[in-house]
């Protein structure tokens, strides 16, 4: 796919890239705490790519992101999303490939999901109905806030209970102190301590699930 629809990181070494990640941005766009994801998972070994829905429109406003979150072309955003897959697929010459998203991005990796298109899931306060969960069968980590504004408790746990139902292996943790975004360092709810401490289990999970798989 084109280089400006996308931000890539790519592993060094000579037996580097065997396992890939979609990291797919907020409603506030790809600003520079996705691109540094990428960095920091290619580091880790993974091939990581993150597509740009907004094609280059970003804001740390929410009013705003909630403007560009509003127009998005749902079936371009969607078709972008397979192209990146593909992408991640033929990177990793067929090696696994999991999902990593943060609310917006994160409720479209787990509908990803439900299509079997990962091998494992990280995602930050999104979730989907309980329906939906019997499709979902690569292990899932959520991470939530204590505080959201946009779905409650009730709802979350719902689909944690839904994934467990249906077997699927799935582990959350709500941080303390926190509220929705609180992983987005480019803007206000940001929280430095919480967000360290969720990344490095996601770095852990992902390697776990992907590389772990590549032998």
């Amino acid at each position: 796919m084109p280089e400006e629809d996308v931000y890539l990181a790519e592993p060094s070494g000579p037996t580097a890239g065997g396992a890939g990640v979609l990291v797919m941005h907020d409603w506030y766009g790809l600003l520079p705490h996705v691109r540094s994801a990428c960095d920091e998972l290619a580091v880790a070994g993974l091939v990581a790519l993150a597509p740009d829905l907004y094609d280059g429109r970003t804001t740390t406003d929410p009013e705003q992101a909630e403007a560009l979150m509003g127009d998005l072309d749902d079936a371009k955003a969607g078709a972008r999303v397979d192209a990146a897959i593909a992408d991640l697929r033929e990177r990793t010459g067929g090696g696994p490939v999991g999902g990593l998203g943060y609310s917006m991005g994160g409720f479209r990796v787990l509908l990803q999901a439900t299509t079997g298109a990962f091998d494992a899931v990280a995602v930050y306060y999104a979730a989907l109905d309980e329906g939906d969960a019997a499709s979902i069968h690569c292990p899932v980590r959520l991470h939530l806030a204590e505080v959201d504004e946009f779905d409650s408790p009730e709802f979350f746990g719902g689909f944690i209970a839904a994934l467990e139902a249906g077997g699927t292996e799935v582990q959350s943790h709500t941080w303390p102190a926190t509220k929705h975004s609180f992983a987005n360092r480019d803007v206000a709810l940001y929280a430095p301590k919480q967000s360290g401490e969720a990344w490095s289990i996601t770095v852990e999970f992902l390697r776990d699930h992907l590389l772990a798989a590549t032998g």
